[in-house]
């Protein structure tokens, strides 16, 4: 309970019941009735009273269980500090302390004898506060930077010299510390960002089967428009005249004019890219209406240039798949659109389909070559698909359904059209999440054709070498984005969300003889498909998720005794919410302490009997990675499960790192990502996956960002994160080695620079605004807010807002935050100088409307640089400390978390004290934050090293700074050593770079050898790199 409600309650409680008994005319004196047998008691409302000089106040005396009440007498013992008159009227004279006596006469009940008894009361004065504002010290001290010292050239290798040298680094190489995960690095798609339809599936016709809804603009219609003179209109939901029950739409095209008309296709976001020379595979589902038997003419349209065309002739009036090759005559990459007309006559086509035929590996139904061989470019060990939210849907209706991605009927049984199993045309449309639920005109809609399905996931994975790693739902949807909500778990349609698990893994492992190897090798694949984890569900939490997850558990394990070889080695990988172990530590750690339960409860099973592993998401900003590489360490993530729940981040399970990024595309993040990647690799004995998400980003109709790889219709560029990922994959350690580095370790900074007010999505006042120095007293800066031209002269509107002055306060009136602009500062306002420290802040707050409380900036170096409370955030549900660092924005900091709700209309004294590197942050004196920032704050330069079958020592460096660090490097135990080394190297010239869509990229993965090798020698790294040194044994 707050003390604001507990002085409300104990207010209440000493008012209630009162009843006047006696009383002395013109002074305070109460008189209650008290039960019986109780002795006279004599009380001051009060016993301790702080007054302003020249201020007044009443002392209050109440009186219990007298006879008669004689006479009550106030005396002060210094009335140079305070006076007191006869009445109880107290008046502050000048600053001191002074102790008011209150002698009572009066007979009580017992006797006859008038009886005497003095209560006292003390009283502190002090002087008035000083209204004058005092303007901050604005100067700007300039510090040089401290010079690096740097010893060598970078990528260059020289003699030993420890004393050359920034670091020491020592490696045993016959000390194999443990196994690495041989599918450690690996990729996560979801259709998120146009990353299937429209992006990696190759498709180039949008909507081709006319099954959009009203979410999309034109409806069924998305994405065409007529030709000529014509009548074109989509026959919706035709249970007999459509192609399949699957795909209910088609459109029907009726001419009659004497010239050609019909329907043109615009393609996905920016348009279609064609190239000149180059063949494209037109296919479509038509039937001649009202006797048509004419031909279908195909048309490529560069404006209004013809540059491909084909006809299709006599067309029967049953439905039938029709294909032609068009070849461009042209490369563009704007204003093209595939044409599909008639001459005078009426016609249904359905499934317009168009595809390169260069597509990935040459198959058919392919993927776009260019974005796949960036998949295959990363190495990837494994890859999980299809998500994600998509997996949960915003409703359990619109959840992605793997039987849907290969076709299945309505009862989810395999879906057979003309003669065959899992034919494009015969899968049902699916709704992504992603999609805007609000509009109902979305120039940008978001729709699953299923075109790229879970078959070919599965041979994508195949194809370049990885595992697939399917995530399937666990009978909820979204609980993130939606409610959660799902089928109860003793109805027949939970069930069939657990058969389907177990029909999956038939699919991928099945022969002939099952039901559903059967549907695989009729699509074309007779070998089995790689699989080991199915994740259930999607980052889902809680009680209700757990006993969903646990009946897929006990169907899995049933189903390892009845089939063996089928189910053996299948391991479910469960989840551990949305967030890490710091910023979502509740609900990260309920999953571990449900793991614990369960083994509890079933003695005579493994944590892999109830997980394989357990899924891990978190995006935070970089200064995170920097300072928790060793998160997986087992001194922070236990190896037993009988530390899982007390161990800082759990334990006991192994880790699918499903979901990570460093929330920028910039090296700076990038480099973050790296440094700890290195703890991932140290720790890959129990981290078994990790992927960068998400995978695709496409400027015209972005989702997400940041992103992996970011494409339009005809080009791609590789992130500067992605060149992270590559050289470290390209170059992943089966088996941990022995190593040591000293001298790399970075001291924490103290807190220090300026304060500030703010919000987000709220409207709020402040006032009295001051920073008084800890050390010597001295204000430091003051406003009061009684002379509006001071926030123009001494305050920094540093975000949006309506920011003024009225009425003697500093009054932000916008109770709506651009978030995308400002997402990682709110609308703040920043006062004082950036060298402040060892201070204390003082601010009162009041808020006046919107969803949330107050975002009280301090330590703030910039809006890029800056710590804040965050006072009533989470939709009014939370205070906490957060810290933005790089111009990105952390999550809730761990152990500053505590409930909060901000009242609207009430004033709050906020008071943040901070002292070098710990703050203490008051809300009307009751402390919310204890902090200290920890003594290091990561370090300069991170390593791994590692070796391979090839018996190479694979040493990877990264360094943070922005100057050369030379690395003075020992090994021992590898016996001798070859003199050339292989390196590879990804460096940027500074923290911002960033590698631009259809720009030269300024950050790309360089190879190279040197020489000079030998077990000790000196090796200098560039500034901002990642390097990898891969030592030969000759």
């Amino acid at each position: 309970m707050s003390m604001r409600l507990s002085r409300k309650k104990i207010l209440a409680l000493c008012m209630s019941g009162a009843l006047v008994l006696a009383s002395i005319p013109g002074m305070y004196v109460k008189s209650v009735a008290a039960k019986k047998n109780n002795s006279p008691v004599i009380r001051l409302n009060t016993t301790s009273i702080k007054l302003v000089k020249g201020k007044k106040k009443t002392l209050k005396v109440t009186v219990k269980n007298v006879k008669k009440l004689k006479k009550v007498t106030f005396t002060s013992k210094n009335k140079k500090v305070a006076s007191v008159t006869a009445k109880g009227v107290i008046k502050a004279v000048k600053a001191g302390s002074t102790k008011i006596e209150v002698k009572v006469s009066y007979i009580p009940k017992s006797s006859n004898k008038v009886t005497k008894k003095t209560v006292r009361c003390t009283v502190k004065v002090t002087n008035p506060e000083d209204t004058t504002d005092v303007a901050p010290d604005l100067t700007v001290q300039a510090t040089a930077a401290p010079v690096p010292t740097v010893y060598g050239d970078a990528g260059k290798v020289s003699g030993y010299n420890s004393e050359q040298s920034n670091y020491l680094l020592n490696i045993n190489a016959s000390d194999k510390v443990h196994d690495i995960s041989d599918i450690l690095y690996g990729i996560f798609i979801e259709d998120i960002n146009f990353a299937a339809d429209g992006g990696l599936y190759a498709e180039m016709v949008q909507n081709r089967s006319f099954e959009f809804t009203n979410l999309a603009s034109d409806n069924e219609k998305h994405a065409w428009s007529d030709v000529g003179t014509v009548t074109a209109k989509v026959v919706k939901d035709d249970k007999t005249g459509c192609l399949n029950a699957n795909n209910p739409n088609y459109i029907v095209i009726e001419n009659k004019s004497d010239s050609d008309a019909g329907i043109a296709n615009e393609g996905f976001l920016d348009g279609m890219s064609i190239k000149e020379n180059t063949g494209y595979d037109f296919s479509v589902y038509a039937k001649g209406m009202d006797g048509y038997t004419g031909p279908l003419n195909v048309k490529l349209m560069n404006g209004s240039d013809v540059v491909g065309s084909g006809t299709i002739e006599n067309v029967t009036t049953e439905w039938k798949k029709y294909e032609l090759k068009l070849t461009s005559s042209v490369t563009s990459n704007k204003n093209v659109k595939l044409q599909v007309t008639i001459p005078k006559g009426k016609i249904a086509v359905d499934m317009v389909s168009l595809f390169p035929q260069d597509t990935y590996k040459g198959r058919k139904n392919g993927l776009r070559k260019d974005l796949a061989e960036k998949l295959e470019e990363l190495h990837p060990g494994f890859l999980r698909f299809p998500g994600g939210c998509v997996v949960e849907g915003a409703t359990i209706e619109t959840r992605y359904n793997w039987k849907d991605s290969i076709g299945a009927d309505s009862s989810g049984q395999p879906f057979e059209f003309n003669g065959t199993y899992g034919d494009v045309a015969a899968r049902k449309q699916g709704q992504n999440i992603w999609t805007d639920e609000r509009a109902t005109n979305d120039k940008y809609p978001s729709f699953m054709t299923y075109g790229l399905g879970f078959y070919e996931y599965f041979q994508l994975a195949e194809d370049i070498d990885a595992v697939g790693v399917p995530v399937i739902n666990c009978g909820k949807c979204c609980m993130g984005q939606s409610d959660g909500n799902g089928p109860s778990l003793d109805s027949a349609e939970f069930k069939q969300y657990i058969q389907d698990a177990l029909d999956l893994v038939e699919f991928c492992r099945g022969d002939k003889t099952t039901k559903w190897g059967k549907i695989r090798i009729a699509m074309g694949h007779e070998k089995p498909f790689k699989l080991k984890y199915i994740g259930i569900g999607n980052e889902q939490w809680g009680d209700d998720f757990f006993k969903h997850y646990e009946a897929f558990v006990d169907a899995f394990n049933d189903a390892k005794k009845t089939n063996p070889a089928l189910y053996g080695d299948i391991e479910l990988m469960f989840t551990a919410g949305v967030d890490d172990g710091d910023s979502g530590k509740d609900v990260y750690m309920e999953a571990y302490n449900e793991a614990a339960t369960w083994l509890k409860a079933h003695p005579d099973k493994t944590i892999n009997d109830f997980a394989g592993a357990i899924d891990h998401h978190y995006y935070n900003e970089p200064s995170w990675f920097l300072t928790h590489t060793d998160y997986y360490d087992e001194k922070n993530y236990s190896r037993t499960t009988d530390n899982m729940t007390t161990s800082t981040y759990g334990g006991g399970m192994n880790v699918f790192l499903g979901e990570y990024a460093a929330q920028s595309n910039t090296w700076k993040a990038a480099l973050s990502e790296a440094a700890y990647m290195t703890g991932l690799e140290r720790n890959g004995d129990i981290v078994k996956m990790a992927a960068y998400a998400p995978l695709f980003g496409n400027l015209t109709a972005l989702h997400w960002s940041p992103d992996l790889i970011w494409f339009n219709n005809n080009t791609v560029t590789s992130s500067v994160n992605y060149y992270v990922q590559k050289i470290f994959a390209k170059n992943a350690g089966t088996t941990l080695l022995k190593s040591d580095m000293s001298g790399a370790t970075v001291a924490s900074k103290p807190f220090a620079g300026k304060v500030g007010v703010g919000t987000w999505n709220t409207a709020a006042k402040f006032d009295n605004a001051k920073v008084v120095s800890n050390d010597n007293g001295k204000i430091l800066g003051k406003d009061t807010f009684t002379k509006a031209e001071n926030f123009s002269k001494y305050w920094e509107k540093a975000t949006d807002g309506n920011w003024s002055v009225k009425n003697g306060k500093l009054v932000q009136s916008s109770d709506v935050t651009n978030t995308v602009a400002y997402g990682n500062q709110g609308s703040v306002a920043y006062f004082g100088n950036n060298t402040w420290k060892n201070y204390t802040y003082t601010v009162e707050a009041t808020k006046t409307s919107g969803q949330e409380g107050f975002m009280i900036p301090f330590a703030v170096g910039d809006k890029n640089e800056n710590y804040f409370w965050n006072i009533g955030g989470w939709n009014n549900t939370v205070s906490c400390l957060q810290k933005v660092s790089g111009g990105s924005k952390s999550g809730q900091i761990a152990g500053t978390i505590m409930s909060c709700q901000i009242s609207e209309g009430e004033k709050y004294k906020i008071k943040i004290v901070v002292k070098d590197r710990n703050v203490k942050c008051y809300l009307d004196d009751m402390l919310y934050v204890d902090y200290t920032i920890p003594e290091t704050e990561g370090s300069e330069s991170y390593q791994v090293v590692s070796t391979d079958k090839t018996g190479d020592v694979i040493i990877k460096l990264v360094n943070v700074t922005g100057a050369d660090k030379t690395f003075a490097i020992d090994v021992t135990g590898l016996g001798e050593i070859s003199d050339e080394a292989d390196v590879d190297v990804v460096a940027g010239q500074s923290e911002t770079d960033d590698n631009i869509l259809g720009k030269e990229e300024a950050v790309t993965l360089k190879s190279d050898k040197v020489t000079g090798i030998k077990d000790k020698f000196n090796y200098t790294v560039p500034k901002y790199s990642v390097t990898v040194l891969r030592i030969k044994h000759k």
